[in-house]
Parts: C-alpha cells; sequence; structure tokens
C-alpha cells in the first residue's frame, strides 16, 4: 500500500480507531507532496534568478513588467522568513543565471528589458560580508536566459540568446581562484535558450528550451549529460514531460527534478530523473498555478520553486 493510500485508509478508520490512527498520524510524513510556504517579499517577478548557499536560499533581480528589479532576498527554511539582503551590484536585470561555488554565489548575464542588449557582467555574492563583487566578465557574447550551473569548484555559463532572439550554444568554465574563463565544448543539441537543468554526482544534466525561427518557436526536450573530466556531453533520455521553454530544474540527492515551464501554455506538471536507470518517473504536479519563467533550488533534502509568468509571488516547498 502506497503512502498516499496509507494516509487516506487511516483518516477514514479515525473514526472507529481514534487513538491508534491519530498517533500514527502524528508520525506519519508524507512524501511526494507540495507545502505552500511564506510569499517572496515584494513585487510579483519573472525571469529571477536564486541559488542556495548552505542552508539559506538567495532569491532576486528578475522583472514586473515593464520594471526590472535589483533587490535580492535570503530565506531561512526553519523560520520560513525572508530577509532582504544587498541589492545585485550589477543594477536591475531580468534573464541573468546564478550558481554557488563553496559559500559564494555567482550571477551574470541577463538584460535590463527582453528588448535591451544583454550583459556580460559577472559578480560574486558573500553572504557573510552581504557584498556583492564585480568579477571577470563573462568573455562570450552578451546574452539573457541562459544556462549557469557549477561542479567541483567550477562554474558554467552557456546557451542563451540576444535582444533579437538569436540564440548560442558555445558554454563557458569559470575559476574563481584565477577569475579567468575558459571556453568549453559547445551544447551539441543545438542552439537555443531558456533551458532547464541540474547537477548531480559531478556531472550536469541539461535540456529542453527552445529557439525563434522563420517566424515561430521550436520547443525542445532533449537530455544531455556533461562530463567536466572529459568536456564531452552525451544525450540522455528525452525529458518525459514533452518539449517546453523556461521550466525549473534542480536536485535533491541523487534524482533531479524538473517541472512547470511554456509548452504553448503554462505548465505546472513535475518529474524526476534517475541518471542510473537514465529515466523520468512523473511526481506530484507542482502545488501552486501553472507557470513559466519561476525559479528553483534546493536545501537540505528538500525543493523550492516560486514565483514566475502565470502565478505570483507564491512560494512552494516539495517533499519527495
Amino acid at each position: 500500500m502506497t503512502t498516499h493510500k496509507i494516509t487516506a485508509y487511516c483518516k477514514l478508520t479515525c473514526l472507529l480507531l481514534p487513538l491508534s490512527c491519530c498517533l500514527y498520524l502524528k508520525g506519519f510524513t508524507q512524501v511526494d507532496t507540495w507545502l505552500q510556504k511564506a510569499s517572496v517579499p515584494s513585487n510579483i517577478r519573472v525571469l529571477a534568478t536564486a541559488f542556495s548557499i548552505g542552508n539559506k536560499g538567495y532569491l532576486g533581480l528578475g522583472f514586473n513588467l515593464p520594471i526590472s528589479s535589483k533587490d535580492f532576498w535570503e530565506y531561512d527554511p526553519v523560520a520560513d522568513t525572508w530577509t532582504q539582503k544587498a541589492d545585485f551590484g550589477g543594477g536591475p536585470r531580468q534573464g541573468a543565471v546564478s550558481f554557488t561555488i563553496g559559500n559564494k554565489g555567482y550571477v551574470g548575464t541577463g538584460s535590463y528589458s527582453p528588448s535591451d542588449i544583454p550583459s556580460i557582467g559577472f559578480w560574486e555574492y558573500d553572504p557573510l560580508g552581504n557584498i556583492w563583487t564585480r568579477k571577470a566578465d563573462f568573455p562570450g557574447n552578451g546574452r539573457t536566459v541562459g544556462q549557469g550551473f557549477s561542479i567541483n569548484g567550477k562554474g558554467y555559463i552557456g546557451l542563451g540568446r540576444t535582444a533579437a532572439y538569436i540564440p548560442y550554444k558555445d558554454f563557458w568554465q569559470y575559476d574563481p581562484g584565477v577569475d579567468k574563463w575558459t571556453r568549453k565544448a559547445d551544447f551539441p543539441g543545438g542552439v537555443r535558450y531558456a533551458t532547464c537543468g541540474f547537477v548531480i554526482n559531478g556531472k550536469a544534466y541539461i535540456g529542453t528550451g527552445t529557439y525563434f525561427t522563420n517566424g515561430k518557436f521550436t520547443y525542445k526536450n532533449d537530455f544531455w549529460e556533461y562530463d567536466p573530466s572529459t568536456n564531452s556531453w552525451t544525450k540522455k533520455a528525452d525529458f518525459a514531460g514533452g518539449a517546453r521553454e523556461l521550466a525549473v530544474g534542480f536536485n535533491i540527492g541523487n534524482m533531479g527534478y524538473i517541472g512547470t515551464g511554456y509548452m504553448g501554455s503554462n505548465a505546472k506538471d513535475f518529474w524526476q530523473y534517475d541518471p542510473i536507470k537514465n529515466l523520468w518517473t512523473r511526481k506530484a504536479d507542482f502545488g501552486g498555478g501553472a507557470r513559466n519563467a519561476a525559479i528553483g533550488f534546493s536545501i537540505g533534502g528538500k525543493g523550492y520553486i516560486g514565483t514566475g509568468k502565470g502565478g505570483g509571488n507564491d512560494f512552494w516547498q516539495y517533499l519527495k
């Protein structure tokens, strides 16, 4: 009997066996479940950026048309509270990428508005000093809605598009020890932007996204594994939820998770990826409304998704 069925059965039989059942329910932790948490303060925002450091989450930037933001917030999952931190040093922008290396956060690229020339600025955030420090500019072309991740003390940025919707497929590695960028193998799935992904056991998994050509958008559902030790990409099982852009991805332990996004309409489905089995499994739908361009991260074995277009400033926790 599954946990959901056990819970339903126990609730039903509580009328007959109140003491034993209530004692059971008190110690029972439901899994594959979404719980609404404290809403993100300030305005509703789209194309924000987020990362986690230790046991705290960080979220900021994005836009609430037509205004882009530069504010940044720290989330404490124990207290379920948000605290405003120092504004992003690069000024207001949307569609930036971010990742964590050690105890520092990094944010780069993005643009002031969808029609503005994207930035190559790249910044480091120190949560202890609550300080932003500009680092070496991203050496590729400026871009928005690119892809970022970190593995083994190095950061990576790639894909994305120009203000004129010209897409890219290049990837670059950032070494914080020497503040230097190095070009790595291009993404083999072709040019695109608005992808999503996650990192599991020293490898990155990147896919979905879109590109614009001949007057139409082409959505993708292919997924690829990047191994930094060999600087090589390997095609994996296509994302089972279907082609889409602007989805959210994060990992919890040895599993990856993808959800929400836009596929002609906003989505709220949510999927788990097992890299050992190369298998996608559908999980409980995202607890909030269907949306795209949301943010996501994981802290302490729990996932989080919030904000986005079609949603609001709501924020949800996932228990796997």
